[in-house]
């Protein structure tokens, strides 16, 4: 593996671990949020490994494309889809505290659990590069 997706793998496990923390202490919008940093620092590690150099964006679908990664689930597109709209919310004050309201523990629940499924698969693909 090279040396920059190694960086982004480690920086990502990182990410993933802060995301189950803040889970297991009830902080919900930032368990979401390391969520989606975890899964973008890895789509970005893949990239880095395909010798390309990530783009500077967000949005996990787009970065799966750069990724070269094309046969995502259904269920992988639509945690993609939640994460980086999430992502781009909380970082407005005027919907911060309404995102804030609506990721309770209910409906933050199944979220870890489908990131770190989906994060051990993209991890199985990078080091497969």
């Amino acid at each position: 593996m090279k040396e920059a997706s190694a960086n982004w793998l480690t920086i990502a496990k990182k990410d993933l671990k802060v995301a189950q923390d803040n889970y297991k202490i009830e902080n919900y919008l930032t368990c979401v949020e390391k969520c989606h940093a975890a899964l973008e620092k890895l789509l970005k590690g893949i990239i880095a490994e395909n010798n390309n150099s990530p783009s500077r964006i967000h949005n996990l679908l787009r970065l799966a494309s750069e990724a070269v990664i094309s046969n995502l689930q259904d269920d992988t597109k639509k945690l993609f889809d939640e994460l980086s709209d999430c992502y781009i919310s909380i970082r407005y004050p005027d919907e911060y505290y309404e995102v804030e309201k609506e990721y309770n523990q209910e409906k933050t629940n199944q979220i870890p659990k489908e990131t770190k499924r989906v994060f051990s698969w993209l991890e199985k693909k990078l080091e497969q590069n």
